[in-house]
């Protein structure tokens, strides 16, 4: 009798047998492409969602009138003290096979990128790794251009050459170049500079892949390993990541990038560099980021304050440059927060208005720049004082316009990235 139940039961165990093999070996086969699919289910990253009656459908509202006019593609978040009142998808994520965006496709963040690498700084920083007053050459030594501090790299007031022009002149446009890579040819080939040190205000990306080459010198390790580890998994970002090319063959569920009229962007020798941009992630890991600076889960509120301070070169102007933001003083004194980015088709805007709480998360994998600057009738919706502040900003650069002929030099200061 037992040998008999034994032998009836031997199907069914080599049926369990082949169905544990077959889903532990797809598991191994899969594991890097479905890791970060898994961390969407994390309870420490899940988000709230509210549908408010007024507020809500006035964004909805908002959103089809930028598709209306400019064909917008791309993803939409807002939210109000940490929950999300409005999130929605249109268009494709790959246009050649009409796959159409989700929520979890990821995005080229362009310069928004340039607020991690800050972080990442103001982390080494807060555990007196370095100091803001420090000098490149206490990393470098043989770096040639003196009196430039990391202070100065933060606020774009370093004066240096713009690494996305001089590579054109050194390099064959080809082979993959690094930070290192950037470094070096700065030792070695000297780029003229545009102006000396804290002369004045220049938005300049080599600034920041410096930065990130130092956050390597100091921490001993690759900048998008301690991005990864210090920042985006402190924060519940678990569907973010720093792409460098040559390092990665693709991004999990990424979108592509496009010029005007669905040409293809490539990726260039350039993707290599790191620090000024390379980050991919979504609207709702924008958010968890958002929620993680409310928080102080990454540093102290102090130390984070920092970065929203407006430079003493410009405590009369409404618009400055903080640690890897961008900020604007309001009529009411209080501050918007924000960053715009563009690279390879990509675009994106990240914006924090920190008197009303409010989030605004637009990712674009199609060139335009219809909504750089049109963020402040959605910050309308919720404080009137915004979009008055707006109709005065567009009444000053009208009479700029008439005093100077052209305001187009005006406006391009302030929104340049």
């Amino acid at each position: 009798m037992n040998k008999y139940i034994n032998f009836s039961l031997l199907p069914v165990l080599i049926v369990l047998f082949v169905y544990y093999f077959f889903i532990t070996g797809d598991k191994k086969v899969e594991s890097n492409q479905i890791s970060s699919q898994t961390h969407w289910l994390n309870t420490d990253t899940v988000l709230e969602r509210h549908y408010d009656s007024l507020i809500t459908p006035k964004i909805d509202a908002w959103f089809k009138k930028l598709y209306k006019n400019s064909r917008f593609n791309g993803n939409i978040l807002v939210a109000q003290n940490g929950i999300i009142l409005y999130e929605n998808s249109y268009g494709y994520a790959d246009y050649k096979r009409k796959d159409t965006l989700t929520l979890r496709h990821r995005f080229q963040i362009g310069s928004v990128s340039k607020q991690f690498t800050a972080m990442a700084v103001m982390i080494l920083h807060e555990r007196g790794l370095l100091d803001y007053s420090d000098s490149i050459q206490k990393f470098f030594p043989d770096f040639p251009y003196k009196g430039i501090t990391v202070y100065q790299l933060l606020t774009h007031r370093s004066g240096l050459p713009n690494y996305n022009y001089f590579c054109d002149f050194y390099t064959d446009r080809e082979t993959t170049v690094y930070n290192s890579d950037v470094l070096h040819l700065m030792i070695d080939s000297v780029p003229a500079v545009y102006y000396p040190p804290n002369h004045g205000f220049h938005y300049c990306n080599t600034n920041y892949a410096l930065l990130a080459a130092i956050v390597e010198q100091v921490s001993a390790m690759p900048f998008e390993l301690f991005a990864n580890k210090e920042i985006f998994n402190k924060a519940g970002m678990w569907n973010t990541t720093i792409f460098v090319k040559d390092k990665h063959d693709r991004i999990y569920k990424s979108a592509k990038g496009y010029h005007y009229k669905w040409l293809e962007a490539l990726h260039t020798y350039q993707d290599g560099v790191t620090g000024d941009k390379g980050v991919y992630t979504t609207v709702e890991d924008l958010l968890r980021w958002d929620k993680a600076l409310y928080e102080n889960k990454l540093i102290a509120d102090s130390s984070l304050q920092k970065a929203f301070e407006f430079p003493q070169v410009r405590k009369n102007s409404i618009h400055a440059y903080g640690f890897g933001w961008r900020l604007r003083k309001c009529i009411d004194g209080s501050k918007i927060i924000y960053h715009g980015g563009w690279w390879r088709g990509f675009n994106a805007l990240f914006v924090r208005d920190i008197k009303n709480k409010v989030t605004i998360v637009i990712l674009s994998n199609i060139r335009t720049r219809s909504f750089s600057n049109s963020y402040q009738e959605l910050l309308g919706i919720f404080d009137t004082k915004r979009l008055h502040e707006r109709m005065l900003f567009e009444e000053k650069m009208a009479e700029l316009k008439k005093q100077k002929g052209d305001s187009s030099q005006v406006i391009r200061l302030d929104t340049k990235e």
